[in-house]
């Protein structure tokens, strides 16, 4: 018969203490024990299992068991080797276990103490922020973020995590070659998103539309004034930004083009131009030069120029028409009467105002059937 004995032994792993059994001779009512439970500083465990039925993917294991007999009836069950667990532990949060205590280590990215943050350069999971991890880091370099909607449309009011308030940016932000068409914009910057029409087309691209009215039923007002219409349907023939808008819209640009759908148009800056009469809006015949890049009258064009221009409309009290040039009042802002290549050529009429009290149908496009004026800023 073996020899039997009590006793605990401490090894250079676990030591597993069992409860005294008889001898080591076959028992059938002897069942091989539990180990014990491993647990880490932040509460994680994992239980070893029999060793000889351990799986290599076992997140616990344990050396093979050895035992011994002291010969006084009881025995001590020991291992080789240490307990280890797997390599991603995981806190109830989701973060790697130690994130959060300044040491990077995997599967950490970053670890920046108690500055990670979900609206920071490393996250509170440990991770390195970036544009599209559905996050907004605005600590982001070398361009802050302002939105993350994880998509690469830049239509929707979020391009490259950038929020645009006008055409242009949508171009300086987003993939190349974009349509004309509707963008969201956030003109004002105060979280409230509409529909804008961006032309992406005219002269490079990066337009921001701000009114369209009709020869046959103009909006007729100076465009300091504010009256707005259909701000949610720029596509409309009648449409117009409120004036808070379209103050923003001037201040993220510097340009301003005027046409009537042809070739017939109007390129000025600066962008503030837009707004000019308003510091005297009860004068019908309120005028200021205005400086054009370019200015196109059928087959006339000239460039770098002033022209002395009228800014309120019929519906401000019956004036002559919203942002006009009228070759009779060149002499108001001490300018030639004939700044068309030095000859009379449409004479008295307000032409590129579509509320006009004299019209040249012939001659100037934004007096024909059918006209609808576009004014964008870029």
């Amino acid at each position: 018969m073996a020899t039997c004995r009590r006793g605990i032994e401490m090894c250079a792993g676990i030591v597993a203490v069992l409860t005294t059994v008889g001898c080591l001779d076959p028992n059938p009512d002897f069942h091989e024990p539990t180990l014990p439970t491993a647990s880490d500083s932040l509460g994680a465990s994992s239980t070893a299992a029999n060793p000889t039925d351990a799986s290599p993917t076992s997140q616990g294991t344990i050396g093979p068991l050895t035992t011994e007999s002291d010969g006084s009836g009881g025995v001590t069950t020991t291992t080789s080797d240490t307990l280890t667990t797997s390599d991603t532990l995981t806190t109830t949060t989701g973060s790697p276990v130690g994130c959060g205590d300044g040491m990077v280590e995997p599967p950490e990215e970053c670890d920046d103490g108690p500055k990670n943050s979900d609206i920071a350069s490393c996250t509170s999971q440990c991770k390195v922020a970036f544009c599209g991890d559905g996050l907004v880091n605005a600590d982001a370099m070398p361009n802050e973020e302002y939105c993350d909607d994880k998509n690469d449309d830049p239509a929707d009011g979020c391009v490259a995590c950038f929020v645009p308030h006008v055409c242009e940016e949508i171009m300086a932000f987003g993939p190349l070659d974009l349509p004309s068409g509707l963008y969201m914009l956030d003109p004002e910057g105060i979280g409230e998103f509409v529909p804008a029409y961006c032309d992406m087309d005219l002269d490079g691209g990066g337009w921001t539309r701000v009114e369209r009215s009709p020869l046959v039923d103009p909006i007729g007002h100076a465009l300091y004034v504010d009256f707005e219409v259909n701000y949610t349907d720029p596509e409309n023939d009648r449409y117009r930004m409120p004036r808070a808008a379209m103050t923003s819209v001037v201040k993220h640009s510097s340009e301003i083009w005027i046409d009537c759908g042809g070739s017939d148009h109007l390129w000025a800056d600066p962008a503030t131009a837009l707004f000019l009469g308003e510091d005297d809006p009860g004068n019908c015949y309120k005028t200021a030069a205005v400086h054009y890049k370019e200015a196109r009258l059928g087959p006339l064009q000239i460039d770098d120029v002033d022209l002395c221009t009228g800014f309120n409309g019929v519906n401000d009290g019956e004036c002559p028409g919203a942002w006009r040039i009228d070759e009779t009042e060149q002499m108001n802002c001490g300018l030639t009467m004939m700044p068309w290549n030095n000859e009379p050529y449409t004479f008295d009429a307000d032409i590129f105002a579509v509320d006009p009290q004299i019209k040249d149908e012939t001659k100037h496009q934004c007096h024909q059937d059918g006209a609808v004026r576009a004014i964008l800023l870029r």
